[in-house]
């Protein structure tokens, strides 16, 4: 069958071959013509987006350049308003000190002049004694002298009478000490900035032109020159009929009437004066560069397109080898994927297992450092709010909790299942849980006085609850409510047939999830949060758990009404209730000496106390080749207290295996925050301790080992 297969592929790839002989003509010929059709579209679209941005930049330009022009004036009306013109001819100069102070550093304004109101120049920012001239036969004068002050004017194209340069005058009137007409402060701006500019804008845009113009079609400047252009716009020309119909910005295609050339043009008005940016493409341009491109693609391509059609034939003789070849390739890629997978999974695993444990062992002694001053505190000063103390204490075995629901997860420690009243056990885990929500989410827990107890690991309960709460808050990043339900399943819920089931229920008013992922959410390392957000391993242990307990997990989801999981566990019967912890029983003195091998200062600062608090004479040393010095010399303490994982040539155990060896009656008690070396040890035939451990622990070990 599978020969079969195989040979009507061949025959199907003959026949496609063929095909592509054919097609190696035809499809690059259909190609081409294609890419020129398209080409040119594009090449419209894109000088359409080049006249647009091009005049974005000039419309910018030019409105900054208006803006500071007119910021310019209001500040030199302010330094005439309201004075007379004797008042200013006798500070004359002081104006022109300020009027050149203002336009060094703006090169578009060609100079600032302050008229009287006979059109007679009172100071200028160009020259310190000012020219004998007037222009009250200017439009702009005449346009002021009979309108009240405080109007701008924008004059045509002009050329200065003492310079010649072409200029663009913009002018405000102002009044004098009486209220009356007092003159006019006119700021000339240099069309040769402006087309500076513009050739600047347009020096990478071949076929691209920038004009200014005014609202009569005046131009006062373009970009590119043109030998024998027009002054003025057409009134026929697209611009000016768009114009005439009251349009302050358009983009258009026709003939320009400055150069008559074929053309996308676009312009637009400059804020509120009758200024107008104008830009165009030449058409022209365009298509000349579509058919070169058109032509070069021609010559490139025809050499393809031949080995296209040789290859093919090529090709046709060698099929049957190619597609077998093939078969075995994917094959052994999809086998080799599998492995790389399977590979990766295993390492992420015990990655996170041993970064795990060496973090618990930090922490351990970090905890046996709290736990062991608090119990100093206790007897050194007891009259220190107990309050306090006792919040600590259980901030500490809460830490103790959570260190080892992250080595149970690691697989660095068994889980030890436990008779758990949910009543007693789920309402303080609100404290674990609330801070990891933050104040925007609600966090309700509600315990059916009548559930049934469950054998499980709280450890792994409380982390399970707290991996979906962790859910629950990013799917809520607006905030809501999350609701934690403990009870008696139904008969129906359990399911028929099956022992009675306790349900605890964790309910979030969030995002939800789409119903094509609902059941992959248990797969290890699926996640539906975004990379980096979420490794995919927290609903899997929920699943996992609600197994190894002979339970199971279920999930239903609405999108935008919120998720629910429900866990079931098997119910237990109740056990008689045991007495809470309560202060701690005096501990007899034990009158013990001990040599303690400590590296960690810290731990060793509150260790030691605590030792000598049981009665217990105490010599601390960090290294084990210490310890073993003092033994040789002769020292033999009652006990030997020794650190497992420490610094030197020789470790804890070590240590251990030394002094069996060579002081076989010597007493010995290891203490470690490695969970996963306690079996180890114990089956090398030591005694040894987890830490933290409580006093209690620790006299109960010294006294049974010490004697």
């Amino acid at each position: 069958m599978a020969r079969e297969d195989n040979l009507s592929k061949a025959q199907a790839s003959v026949k496609w071959l063929r095909l592509l002989v054919i097609l190696s003509v035809a499809v690059p010929l259909f190609i081409y013509l294609v890419f020129g059709a398209v080409g040119y579209v594009d090449a419209r679209e894109e000088a359409e987006l080049r006249v647009s941005r091009s005049l974005r930049v000039a419309h910018e330009h030019a409105s900054k350049v208006m803006a500071a022009s007119e910021a310019l004036q209001d500040r030199v009306l302010a330094m005439v308003s309201g004075r007379s013109p004797q008042e200013l001819r006798i500070h004359a100069s002081d104006l022109h000190a300020a009027l050149l102070a203002r336009v060094r550093d703006q090169p578009q304004i060609q100079s600032v002049w302050i008229f009287d109101a006979e059109g007679k120049p009172i100071a200028s920012s160009r020259f310190a004694q000012v020219p004998v001239f007037e222009v009250a036969d200017r439009d702009y004068f005449q346009f002021h002298r009979l309108r009240p002050p405080g109007q701008r004017y924008v004059s045509p194209p002009l050329l200065t009478r003492t310079t010649k340069e072409k200029i663009v005058d913009i002018s405000i009137g102002f009044e004098d000490h009486n209220g009356h007409f007092g003159g006019v402060i006119s700021v000339s701006l240099l069309s040769a900035y402006f087309q500076d500019f513009y050739s600047d804008l347009v020096a990478d845009e071949p076929g691209l032109a920038v004009n200014l113009f005014r609202e009569d079609g005046a131009i006062y400047t373009r970009w590119p020159l043109v030998a024998k252009a027009p002054d003025k716009l057409a009134p026929d020309s697209p611009v000016m009929q768009r114009l005439f119909n009251g349009e302050a910005s358009a983009q258009m295609r026709g003939i320009s009437s400055v150069d008559r050339q074929d053309r996308i043009i676009a312009y637009r008005k400059v804020g509120n004066y009758p200024l107008y940016v104008g830009t165009g493409m030449n058409l022209t341009s365009l298509r000349n560069e579509v058919l070169r491109q058109l032509g070069a693609l021609f010559a490139l391509g025809a050499l393809p397109v031949a080995a296209l059609f040789f290859a093919a034939r090529m090709a046709l003789r060698n099929a049957r080898t190619a597609l077998s070849t093939t078969e075995r390739l994917e094959k052994e890629i999809a086998t080799r994927r599998r492995a790389e997978e399977a590979l990766l999974q295993a390492q992420k695993l015990e990655a996170l297992g041993r970064l795990t444990g060496g973090v618990a062992h930090d922490f351990n002694n970090a905890l046996m450092v709290i736990s062991n001053n608090l119990h100093l505190l206790r007897r050194t000063v007891p009259e220190v709010g107990t309050r306090q103390i006792d919040s600590m204490a259980r901030a500490v075995k809460s830490a103790t909790n959570l260190t080892r629901q992250l080595l149970a997860f690691s697989r660095r420690q068994p889980l030890v299942a436990d008779h758990v009243v949910l009543q007693d056990k789920l309402p303080p885990s609100k404290d674990l849980i609330a801070p990891v929500l933050g104040s925007q989410i609600q966090l309700e827990v509600q315990v059916d006085p009548a559930t049934a107890p469950v054998v499980l690991d709280l450890a792994e309960l409380e982390l399970a609850l707290l991996n979906l709460s962790i859910n629950a808050r990013d799917a809520m990043p607006q905030g809501g409510s999350l609701v934690i339900r403990a009870r008696n399943a139904s008969e129906s819920e359990a399911g028929q047939g099956m022992p009675a089931m306790v349900l605890v229920e964790v309910a979030d008013t969030g995002s939800g999830i789409p119903p094509e992922l609902i059941g992959k959410v248990f797969e290890p390392f699926f996640t539906t949060k975004a990379v980096g957000e979420g490794t995919g391993l927290g609903l899997s242990q929920v699943y996992g758990m609600c197994q190894r307990a002979g339970g199971r997990a279920e999930i239903a989801s609405t999108l935008g009404a919120g998720t629910r999981i429900r866990l079931y566990f098997p119910s237990a019967p109740p056990q008689a209730a045991r007495e809470d912890d309560g202060p701690a029983p005096a501990l007899a003195p034990l009158d013990k000496s001990l040599l303690v091998v400590e590296d960690n200062d810290e731990v060793a600062a509150s260790l030691v106390p605590i030792l000598e608090s049981l009665g217990c004479r105490v010599t601390r040393v960090d290294r084990a080749a210490k310890a073993r010095a003092l033994l040789q010399e002769g020292q033999r303490p009652d006990l030997v207290l020794s650190d497992v994982v420490m610094p030197g040539e020789i470790d804890g155990v070590g240590l251990a295996r030394h002094i069996r060896q060579t002081w076989p009656a010597q007493k010995l008690l290891l203490m470690t925050g490695y969970a996963e070396q306690l079996d180890h040890i114990h089956q090398m035939g030591f005694d040894v301790l987890p830490k933290p451990c409580t006093p209690q622990m620790l006299h109960g070990a010294i006294a049974r080992i010490a004697g």
